[in-house]
């Protein structure tokens, strides 16, 4: 194992999961072993046993690092630390639940209170967890701190940058829209408060509203809470 391999950079590389597309994004080295990450499932907390919450997992998973990186020259370097027997053996703070030759792989995550389809309350709640980077910032920090920053690739801020763009920020972005159309839909429901229509057409108002103060056609749209989980038996 060496020193000078672990700091390789070449910029952003993605792995390759078990499924053939190259879905991981890859934020650690040491030597021939590469750690990528994978955000996979957003789901509600009951299923953890706490409604009112939304559980944000993502997939960890350390795997071969051949190909990924420039090769240093055997001169150049300078070996420090004794080359981990395995893919999991190579990442000792984390818990793995899959061993196998051809990687390891576990899952990490966190419950936020809030929910994606409840009340405009609740997922305000979740918002103010997701907004400008926040729930990022906060992985990619405990990711170093599972990992050590000896062998990081990327910067806190960067793994935070590429957590954003992909993924969390456009659920905030959702929600955001979402709530809009919660709150467009209240207004036109209390303004019938005490006279008798048609919920078609006091929805069908609310929604052309909605549609006329956004680009986007799906932004009436409620969000479901497995709507971004690819697949929530993913074990790559």
């Amino acid at each position: 194992m060496t020193a000078a391999a672990d700091k390789v950079t070449t910029g952003q590389k993605m792995m390759r999961g078990t499924g053939g597309a190259y879905d991981y994004l890859v934020i650690a080295r040491r030597g021939d072993i590469a750690l990528g990450i994978k955000p996979n499932s957003i789901m509600n907390g009951k299923a953890f046993g706490h409604p009112g919450t939304v559980w944000f997992g993502t997939r960890l998973r350390s795997a071969s690092a051949q190909g990924m990186f420039e090769e240093v020259e055997e001169s150049k370097v300078v070996k420090l630390e004794k080359k981990p027997e395995n893919f999991w053996d190579a990442w000792p703070n984390v818990v793995w639940e899959l061993q196998d030759n051809m990687r390891a792989s576990t899952t990490i995550g966190v419950l936020l209170r809030g929910s994606l389809d409840g009340t405009r309350t609740e997922a305000e709640a979740l918002l103010a967890e997701m907004k400008d980077g926040k729930l990022s910032s906060k992985m990619a920090d405990y990711l170093y701190e599972i990992i050590g920053p000896e062998h990081m690739i990327l910067s806190p801020a960067e793994i935070a940058k590429w957590l954003t763009e992909n993924v969390y920020g456009k659920v905030a972005g959702q929600i955001e829209k979402s709530l809009k159309a919660k709150m467009i839909v209240e207004k036109e429901m209390e303004a019938n408060i005490g006279h008798f229509g048609m919920q078609a057409a006091i929805l069908k108002k609310a929604y052309e509203e909605v549609q006329a103060e956004s680009e986007d056609p799906d932004a009436a749209d409620d969000l479901d809470e497995e709507e971004f989980d690819d697949d929530p038996d993913d074990h790559d």
